[in-house]
């Protein structure tokens, strides 16, 4: 049945200006008559079936009338008081979407209107409107959803995909972003950085085998333990041993036939290269390996663990002792590294324990340690307060760091001085400057008292020259009482005359009759 398109638009209830633009577009198919002076569109009834809801129209929930969009300005003429979302039909973003030349020419004309007068009024009212609405939170509900809507669509996922590869196989593009990266280096690393902090690292299965692992007696493990721009599930930073749990959607199995996310399996390659070259040896575990057994590795983990911290620690001490062991300090304001002279462990059960959490990181000290303010003065752990500032190494350079917390956790047994001539003022791992020490296990003491333990140091040093000259003069001592005939030693250089035992060389040396000790 043919009609004209007043009558088709009253018939539907759609609205006569959408009809028009779907005839213009060929959804609906029409022919045009001249009767007399008039022009007259008839379309044919059976046309409707054709069109699709959501796609060639929407329909307003109250009146039922079908539009291209539903506005809030309909809604209130129309229907005041009732409170409904705005929707548009997909057809209707299709013939209002501009091309990247239609807007420069809409940028530009906005830009020479904004300039003059008017313009500035113009631009006040807008955002004033703008705040106002993006102050309402139903209207960011809104937006997020449409928004992501919009991006999972298929068509929205291949478009994209699409343009960056035809972006990237541009050379003047690729040698921009290059440029861009080398210039911006250290902001897209931080930001790289927050971006990981915000995400979940922790799955179940790796929660699980962290339990199984200290349920079989393993320690000295720390999760998401930070290694260059990595982060290691579980590491063991003395054995120098990495453990990756892997899920097999996302890293890929050949066992459970998943092909894996590309840039995870690309991202794995490098931290594999990244540790090994480093001396690290790593174990993967895939998630159906752990679901069949949840003890898989650990006894190997064991064995190799106990060698490795045996051998670390012996090049560890080896390199204390020759002098080679660094720890980062400041000197005249800049990041240097500096060689330790001793070590010193402390009994501290009786002290308090602060943790100081800071923007970089955290760090655990006794209440007398010391901190550094913004005036470069030591400050200590126990009258820090949420928003004070403190200086650290969170880049190449000291900066203020702002300090998000400072709890008083449980005392700890022991906690270690580090003594470094020269300076005062050390990095700890987290990147906090601290004063006077450096704590291996993360906490350490105020460094005002090492006078005592100076002290203590030099006696121990006088008394240990003593006894190192002492045991000088008894080997010259011995040394001269050798006869070749007799043998070697204090007791056969006496000849055949000596008997069982030891003869004490202050008897021996006071000359008169032998006695024996």
């Amino acid at each position: 049945m043919k009609m004209t398109k007043r009558a088709f638009c009253l018939k539907h209830n759609m609205e006569v200006q959408w009809v028009t633009v779907l005839c213009d577009k060929r959804v609906i198919h029409s022919q045009a008559q001249l009767a007399g002076k008039r022009h007259w569109v008839i379309i044919d009834d059976d046309c409707i079936k054709d069109l699709i809801k959501e796609i060639h129209y929407v329909e307003c929930p109250v009146c039922r009338k079908k539009m291209a969009c539903v506005t809030k300005k309909h809604i209130e003429d129309m229907h005041p008081g009732v409170n409904i979302p705005t929707s548009y039909c997909e057809l209707y973003f299709m013939n209002h979407k501009k091309t990247q030349k239609q807007k420069r020419h809409q940028s530009k004309t906005l830009k020479k209107r904004f300039k003059t007068p008017a313009g500035e009024i113009t631009r006040r009212i807008i955002g004033e409107a703008s705040k106002k609405l993006n102050a309402d939170p139903a209207y960011k509900a809104r937006q997020k959803e449409t928004f992501k809507e919009v991006q999972n669509r298929p068509e929205m996922k291949e478009a994209t995909k699409n343009l960056s590869l035809e972006r990237w196989a541009s050379p003047s593009f690729r040698k921009k972003m290059e440029k861009y990266v080398h210039e911006n280096i250290e902001q897209l690393k931080e930001s790289a950085r927050r971006a990981r902090s915000c995400q979940k690292t922790q799955s179940k299965i790796h929660i699980a085998y962290k339990g199984k692992m200290m349920e079989r007696g393993i320690k000295h493990f720390i999760s998401e333990y930070e290694m260059g721009p990595y982060k290691i599930d579980e590491a063991d930073p003395v054995a120098k041993i990495a453990i990756e749990i892997d899920g097999c959607f996302w890293h890929g199995c050949s066992v459970c036939k998943k092909v894996g996310d590309p840039r995870m399996l690309a991202t794995d390659k490098r931290k594999d290269s990244f540790l090994k070259n480093r001396g690290w040896a790593l174990f993967r575990f895939k998630e159906h390996e752990l679901k069949r057994d949840p003890y898989t590795g650990i006894e190997m983990i064991r064995n190799i663990q106990e060698k490795r911290r045996q051998a670390n620690l012996l090049k560890i001490k080896q390199s204390f002792w020759k002098g080679n062991l660094k720890v980062r300090s400041m000197i005249e304001g800049k990041m240097d590294w500096v060689p330790m002279s001793d070590i010193m462990r402390h009994n501290t059960p009786h002290k308090k324990m602060f943790r100081v959490m800071t923007e970089i990181g955290s760090v655990t000290v006794t209440e007398d340690h010391s901190l550094f303010d913004l005036e470069n003065n030591p400050i200590q752990s126990s009258v820090l307060k949420t928003g004070d500032s403190v200086i650290g190494l969170p880049r190449k350079e000291f900066e203020p760091i702002k300090v998000l917390s400072c709890e008083e956790v449980p005392p700890e047994l022991h906690t270690y001085d580090i003594s470094v001539p020269g300076t005062e003022k050390f990095v700890l791992e987290s990147g906090i400057l601290a004063h006077n020490s450096y704590s291996i296990s993360g906490v350490s003491l105020d460094i005002e008292k090492s006078s005592k333990y100076q002290a203590m140091k030099e006696e121990f040093m006088n008394q240990y020259d003593k006894l190192v000259e002492a045991a000088k003069r008894s080997i010259k001592i011995i040394k001269g009482l050798k006869q070749n005939k007799y043998g070697v030693g204090l007791q056969s250089a006496l000849g055949p005359m000596s008997r069982p035992g030891v003869q004490s060389r202050r008897n021996f040396i006071s000359s008169g009759a032998p006695s024996w000790s």
